[in-house]
């Protein structure tokens, strides 16, 4: 009997790091590790910068694509022409979908932050594209149930029905982790990451240091746009230069040890579908603090403090409180990372693999 044929599209790992990225990368390698009966033909359409080593197990056909072309319409690229029984649409930052009617789709939506952030022209433009995928989609599912709430809100669904399968976490560990050369021996610290964009809001936590002189505050992540100046910016004006570390990219070994060794995490992001980093810090046990924007009540639930405005004394009377709170619950870092357990790569890729299977019968 033929296998059946799952097309994954994995496109967006030409940016690994990004929450995209590892979204493609870490349900990839479940998929592929759950399969190790083969008794699904997988598909996976990547960019051509994406080295097919990149997964732990190589049972996958890569189908390449190069943006490059720009001369052919990225729905008419000839892989699109074969059949598959199940085509799977990564993110909502795709426009590929299949020719083939009668394939099944699915469509994973992250968020629509892009109503937030982008002018009139954009947002129409890739409106309309979403439109087009959501209408081809036999099922949409969605990573958090606020990303799920958003979607209904902005698209006529004709009945369709989201699913929510939230995503999972699994930070990479080391046994004895190097100490960043950036950070001194016993110097206090809270940590927090992500790409240094507007919607990151990184730049409030700078006047809150004025509070808390024994400690620095490390900000790590890719530089994107002209966001960092305004960091910067903050830092210069409050005069903090010797509070705040620009760490910038960073390797999954310092990212460890930061998570370890740091006082608390704290994560003021304006604009979340789910919210990685705050259950990469619960699963390490460790206080977190973050806005109540968006996904992000939903994923940390009541483990995590949350600043309901940013001014900045408020922001570190909620910070001083919760530490106190946290330190006194001697069960605390039980229960942050019972907490982090409930997102884990493995539920997240056994709950897509269930939904092909109710496809393919």
């Amino acid at each position: 009997m033929e296998k059946k044929k799952i097309m994954l599209d994995m496109t967006m790992l030409k940016r690994p790091h990004t929450g995209l990225g590892q979204f493609s990368l870490y349900l990839g390698n479940y998929l592929l590790e759950m399969n190790e009966s083969n008794s699904y033909e997988y598909h996976f359409l990547l960019h051509t910068r994406t080295k097919p080593t990149i997964f732990n197990k190589l049972s996958y056909t890569p189908c390449y694509f190069n943006i490059v072309r720009k001369n052919i319409p990225v729905q008419l690229a000839t892989h699109t022409f074969k059949k598959y029984d199940i085509w799977h649409t990564l993110s909502q930052q795709s426009a590929y979908f299949p020719l083939n009617m009668n394939c099944e789709s699915i469509y994973t939506i992250h968020d629509l932050n892009f109503l937030k952030e982008e002018n009139q022209q954009f947002i129409d433009k890739k409106m309309k594209m979403m439109r087009k995928q959501i209408e081809k989609a036999s099922i949409i599912t969605a990573i958090s149930h606020y990303a799920a709430n958003d979607v209904a809100q902005n698209f006529d669904l004709k009945g369709k029905k989201i699913e929510v399968i939230h995503n999972g976490i699994e930070l990479k560990t080391y046994i004895n982790p190097k100490k960043p050369n950036f950070i001194a021996e016993n110097q206090k610290f809270i940590f927090t990451i992500g790409s240094l964009m507007e919607k990151k809001n990184f730049h409030v936590l700078v006047p809150m240091m004025k509070y808390m002189p024994d400690y620095k505050l490390i900000i790590a992540g890719r530089r994107e746009k002209d966001y960092i100046y305004t960091i910067q910016n903050e830092i210069k004006k409050h005069q903090l230069e010797n509070n705040v570390i620009l760490a910038g990219e960073i390797n999954d070994e310092d990212r460890f040890w930061l998570y370890q060794n740091c006082e608390a995490f704290v994560f003021p992001s304006l604009l979340e579908g789910f919210g990685m980093p705050i259950v990469e810090a619960l699963s390490v046990g460790k206080p977190v603090f973050s806005s109540d924007a968006t996904s992000l009540p939903e994923v940390g639930g009541e483990l995590v403090d949350y600043w309901h405005n940013f001014e900045p004394e408020n922001m570190y009377e909620v910070f001083k409180n919760g530490i106190e709170k946290r330190k006194k619950d001697a069960l605390f870092a039980e229960k942050a990372i019972r907490r982090a357990n409930e997102f884990t790569w493995k539920i997240a890729a056994d709950k897509y693999f269930d939904l092909y299977q109710r496809f393919l019968k």
